[in-house]
């Protein structure tokens, strides 16, 4: 019996998990981000069932704090040394790959959009709107090799066209076989978080 296709394998890629970067006059401290999740809790300010926060802000990498949610994760995340907002998604979607991806981008770009907006942080909070990363959370169905990008390449400059049609969007995959499946997204267009959420809000995706 031959084995699936990476294309294939990646139809059924549900824990994936988006991730978009501060710009460098933004200043957000990992310790105030913990007040700004419980209020998201109380308030109910973002999509999904919210449970709690963990504060991981004393580690020098990876996420520093955490809203956890049944549908996924909130995450203030400094892995590879660069601060930004991350959504990983753990329960499944019943949602092609690229609307998958859409529906991600729409949560995390509305919980940026609500940083960005929040009057009681102490710096300017300003997130770049023509970079996102994507992260595959399943090694099995995407491990880190080049037939994956290959794979997943469609599904990705499908919801990029989305956020930004005209970008030129330029990938770049992680080199080191052994992390997890990721590719940066790039381009050299300029563009708000608020350009980003008007796009993938005139989609008919739910």
């Amino acid at each position: 019996m031959n084995s699936p296709s990476p294309v294939a394998k990646l139809a059924d890629l549900q824990r994936i998990a988006l991730k978009i970067f501060l710009t460098e006059e933004s200043s957000l401290k990992a310790p105030d981000m913990v007040p700004v999740f419980h209020r998201w809790i109380q308030a109910q300010a973002v999509d999904g069932l919210l449970i709690d926060v963990a504060d991981y802000s004393h580690l020098p990498s990876g996420p520093s704090v955490i809203l956890v949610a049944h549908e996924g994760q909130y995450v203030l995340d400094r892995t590879g040394g660069r601060l930004g907002l991350q959504y990983t998604r753990t329960q499944p979607l019943n949602l092609s790959l690229p609307d998958r991806l859409i529906k991600i981008g729409r949560m995390l770009i509305a919980a940026g959009r609500l940083l960005e907006q929040d009057r009681t942080l102490t710096g300017p909070v300003e997130f770049l709107g023509n970079e996102i990363q994507c992260v595959a959370n399943d090694r099995l169905l995407a491990p880190n090799i080049p037939d994956t990008a290959e794979a997943f390449k469609p599904a990705l400059e499908a919801f990029l066209t989305t956020l930004n049609a005209d970008g030129n969007w330029n990938f770049t995959q992680s080199s080191i076989a052994s992390e997890r499946f990721s590719v940066l997204a790039q381009t050299s267009k300029g563009a708000t978080l608020a350009d980003l959420d008007a796009k993938l809000a005139s989609t008919n995706q739910a």
